[in-house]
């Protein structure tokens, strides 16, 4: 009876750790983007972490310096099937971009459209009081990147 007890108490343990580890395993993190670093697709360097975005696909962590330019690579690499993040505005942590909300913006150094990303409606709609526009998704973002890129 005790040997059984300890043959399923094992068989329970070596479940619950190969179910632990497939789950740790399978979610993707994104890597820490620093001030700095270099964007992938146009290399500038980030000037703001907190308008950084990043791709991670096939093992490899590519940074962006803002959603803007994520969009824009991907516009152009439609192929790409990478796990997309950005980072919260507010409060500097990444997120996947498909569960941010995103503000349209110029960047004032080069007149470029950007946006700003955020993990909070609220904070969102409050920067586009702000800036006199309207909250948009990621679709939203890609798809105005495929047009910019086809001249529309």
């Amino acid at each position: 009876m005790r040997r059984l007890a300890f043959a399923f108490l094992r068989r329970l343990t070596l479940g619950a750790l190969t179910v632990f580890f497939a789950a740790a395993c399978s979610s993707i993190t994104p890597l820490p983007i620093h001030t700095g670093d270099l964007c992938f697709r146009c290399k500038r360097p980030i000037a703001d972490t907190r308008l950084a975005a990043q791709t991670i696909g096939g093992g490899l962590a590519s940074n962006f310096r803002t959603p803007g330019c994520l969009a824009k690579y991907l516009a152009d690499h439609p192929a790409e099937r990478n796990v997309v993040f950005v980072s919260d505005y507010t409060g500097g942590k990444m997120m996947l971009a498909e569960s941010a909300v995103f503000v349209p913006t110029l960047n004032r150094d080069n007149g470029e459209r950007d946006y700003i990303a955020f993990k909070d409606r609220s904070a969102a709609n409050a920067e586009a009081t702000a800036r006199e526009t309207s909250p948009v998704t990621w679709i939203d973002v890609l798809e105005q990147a495929k047009r910019d890129q086809r001249g529309n």
